[in-house]
């Protein structure tokens, strides 16, 4: 294989907390008691995703080992190739890439179309195993999940459903009901600050940056990469010098435009007020790489105004995905921080 090829997830490593999850489908499958229907549920960044298309490479190779795919019969190629005519992926831009996180496009309803298309899919005959894969899962439409009901309770032999899904409570619960949920999702901290501090080469960093990510190791590893990241102090004495009025809202928005784009400013405004709001309720400042406390600590801090500042941030995201021009959200943020 070449080295972009080994990259590809199909044939990457297991992630480390996921051996049982990968004992008890291989198992099942080698015992003939493989589910017709599976869903990869889980916050995103935890690998969801990287084990899914491992799992997928090995159920289609033709020489397939304990631990994964050969890499080198004719499947694997198809799969290298992306033109595997027994693998059908829904939205088709969720194709895996060589990189194995979490990470998706914009999240975009799943219409009743789709659904029926890859009904349509299953019941064409394939060689052996024949697999489809429906990412974002729980964005479905109402119609495109009763439509998906069908296809999990007629399933036909060799034909498995695999769901991907960062929000599964989103999904209906007669769906979840129908499907095996892999267990992904509860991961040892020890083996998550390992893996980051191991990829990071620094664990204090490790151990801030699996903080700051919810605990989603993958996120967590590329969180210091991030634009936004080392721009935390530089926003929390932007936001002092906007309410105590040493800088122009205008002013500094012209220049944080420069420095971030919007969706990124949104990203650390979010997480820096929210620990501003969790340090003046008397909780340690998650940043442990910043004096958050000693930054504010002469500061007569409203907390009901910022926790209505949040959900007001949430509805400017919205405006903006609704074509409002990113410039007039990034004044009117502006605006809103130096009153609060």
């Amino acid at each position: 294989m070449s080295e972009q090829s080994q990259q590809l997830p199909y044939f990457a490593p297991l992630l480390p907390w996921q051996n049982k999850a990968w004992e008890q489908v291989t198992c099942q499958f080698f015992d003939g008691k493989l589910p017709h229907g599976i869903l990869a549920s889980g916050m995103a960044g935890i690998g969801k995703r990287a084990f899914v298309w491992r799992f997928v490479a090995w159920l289609l190779c033709h020489d397939k080992g304990e631990h994964g795919a050969c890499g080198s019969c004719q499947s694997c190629g198809w799969l290298r190739a992306g033109t595997h005519p027994d693998l059908m992926v829904l939205p088709s831009i969720h194709l895996p890439t060589a990189e194995p996180t979490d990470k998706t496009s914009a999240p975009s309803s799943i219409k009743i179309d789709e659904v029926r298309a890859l009904q349509e899919y299953s019941h064409i005959k394939g060689q052996g195993v024949r697999l489809m894969v429906l990412d974002g899962a729980d964005t479905l439409t109402v119609g495109a999940s009763n439509a998906l009901l069908k296809t999990l309770e007629e399933p036909r032999a060799g034909v498995h459903l695999i769901l991907i899904s960062d929000n599964p409570t989103r999904l209906l619960p007669t769906i979840k009901s129908r499907v095996q949920t892999l267990p992904l999702h509860h991961i040892r901290h020890e083996a998550a600050l390992s893996f980051v501090a191991d990829k990071l080469g620094d664990e204090s960093l490790a151990y801030l940056a699996l903080d700051l990510a919810d605990g989603a190791v993958l996120k967590a590893v590329d969180l210091p990469k991030e634009a936004w990241f080392d721009k935390r102090t530089l926003w929390l004495k932007t936001w002092l010098a906007l309410r105590m009025g040493q800088r122009l809202p205008m002013a500094a928005s012209d220049y944080w435009q420069g420095v971030l784009g919007f969706d990124e400013f949104v990203i650390l405004t979010r997480l820096m007020l929210i620990d501003v709001v969790r340090v003046g309720l008397g909780l340690p400042s998650r940043h442990t790489d910043m004096d958050v406390e000693n930054l504010i600590k002469n500061q007569a801090l409203n907390l009901q105004a910022m926790e209505n500042f949040l959900l007001y941030l949430d509805d400017v995201v919205l405006s903006v995905r609704q074509n409002v021009q990113e410039k007039l959200a990034y004044d009117g943020l502006f605006v809103a921080l130096a009153k609060l």
